[in-house]
């Protein structure tokens, strides 16, 4: 499951959001920016998508059942905000769109029953 929200650029970019706002505000310039500096870290380039902290070929493991959820990020809040977001994983919104294929995947049953 990896979701595909943010493309990594170092650029310097006007705010377009109250996320890059707030990046802007400690320097750190923008999503796409801070999202290229986890990029890089985590694969060794940053001008990838991905949640914004995790690039999304790496959430795409070889043999595994394939989710990919555009527009979802990693964390509850914006990354590195205090900022909530509903376009996580664990949103309301979200976890509809890949939780039953994860758990029948794993042989799980959801707990629903049809009667």
């Amino acid at each position: 499951v990896g979701g595909d929200a943010i493309a990594g650029d170092d650029t310097k970019q006007d705010p377009k959001t109250e996320a890059d706002e707030a990046y802007a505000s400690r320097g750190e310039g923008s999503s796409s920016r801070v999202a290229f500096t986890s990029y890089e870290a985590v694969c060794g380039q940053g001008d990838v998508t991905g949640d914004g902290v995790v690039p999304l070929a790496w959430t795409q493991l070889e043999g595994a059942k394939q989710i990919e959820l555009e527009g979802v990020l990693h964390s509850i809040n914006e990354a590195g905000t205090t900022l909530p977001t509903d376009r996580w994983y664990g949103s309301e919104g979200v976890i509809d769109r890949w939780l039953p294929t994860a758990l029948e995947e794993a042989g799980i049953s959801s707990g629903s029953s049809d009667g």
